[in-house]
């Protein structure tokens, strides 16, 4: 899908992992890209189509100036904070990066001529809700990023309704591929295996939804280059969700490391959800996107990518 006209693309989050991936996918679509950044830049730009933009996502004043200067048609809002605590300060990071982070920009917004704005949801949203998960359903988060999201979502809703800003809030399912942060599960698994290290996991009952990056991305830029999605939630996973001892199993057979996986010596977590999978019929409908990289195909994908960077 290409668009004839350039167009100004603000990302928020653009350094991280999605980000990265979808800033090369919109230069490559001949896009002008803000990139938000938080502190001043260092480096120089990869291209002529970045712009790097300045602000505190947490200071309205700054966001205003940079949107004002900016103008933006199009807006994908990927900066977020999940914190793994349970404390009164976690709840306090997650509430100020998700919730009053997007507050500041969707008021930034007011007033410009944008056409789409797009904000990053999360399954964790649903919590304990009835699996697969479907957009209209109750949320029942259970982890302050989820109540944070979840409100962070409603936010969005009502801008759409009151100011009458082009809100799409994509909730994602678990994401993995290349470059990916060593905190999520899948990064964790490969980097241990390939340097032949043990990797001590729980049973891996829990099910997951995985959806590679290049399927996000594309949702997104579908999400913000389809008028009727406007105003909606849609989710975005395959659709299918397989338990962590498989999947676990799966990177250890291919790497030939079996005998590194020590399943079941690490205890669940407090809380823990042991099953979800997201309902994607709406996405598919509203977007015409499905996603097209199997479970198999990515896992090899995010394999040689890290054995380039590590090996």
């Amino acid at each position: 899908m290409k668009l004839g006209v350039k167009k100004r693309v603000l990302v928020t989050g653009a350094s991280g992992f999605i980000g990265t991936h979808l800033v090369s996918r919109l230069c490559k679509e001949n896009m002008q890209v803000g990139v938000l950044r938080k502190s001043k830049l260092v480096g120089t730009l990869k291209n002529d189509h970045e712009e790097f933009l300045q602000a505190n996502i947490l200071d309205y004043d700054q966001m205003k100036a940079v949107v004002q200067y900016f103008q933006p048609e199009i807006v994908c809002h990927l900066a977020g904070l999940r914190p793994n605590g349970h404390s009164w300060r976690d709840v306090l990071q997650a509430y100020e990066i998700n919730l009053l982070g997007t507050m500041n920009l969707l008021r930034s917004l007011q007033g410009v001529n944008c056409q789409s704005v797009i904000l990053v949801g999360s399954v964790a949203e649903y919590g304990r809700g009835p699996t697969p998960y479907r957009e209209h359903q109750a949320l029942y988060p259970t982890s302050a990023y989820g109540t944070a999201k979840a409100a962070a979502t409603a936010l969005g809703c009502l801008c759409y309704n009151y100011f009458k800003l082009p809100v799409v809030t994509l909730r994602l399912a678990l994401v993995y591929g290349p470059g990916q942060g060593e905190q999520f599960f899948l990064s964790q698994l490969i980097k241990s295996l390939l340097l032949e290290q043990p990797f001590a996991m729980t049973g891996g009952e829990q099910y997951r939804d995985f959806i590679h990056v290049n399927d996000v991305v594309e949702a997104l830029w579908l999400a913000a280059n389809t008028p009727r999605a406007r105003g909606g939630i849609l989710n975005i996973g395959m659709g299918q969700s397989y338990p962590l001892k498989e999947v676990a199993m799966t990177v250890a057979t291919s790497l030939g490391r079996t005998e590194l996986l020590r399943i079941g010596e690490r205890p669940y977590a407090q809380g823990e959800q042991f099953a979800y999978c997201v309902d994607t019929q709406l996405a598919r409908q509203v977007l015409n996107w499905q996603p097209k990289v199997s479970l198999e195909k990515g896992i090899m994908d995010t394999i040689s990518w890290y054995q380039g960077t590590l090996l």
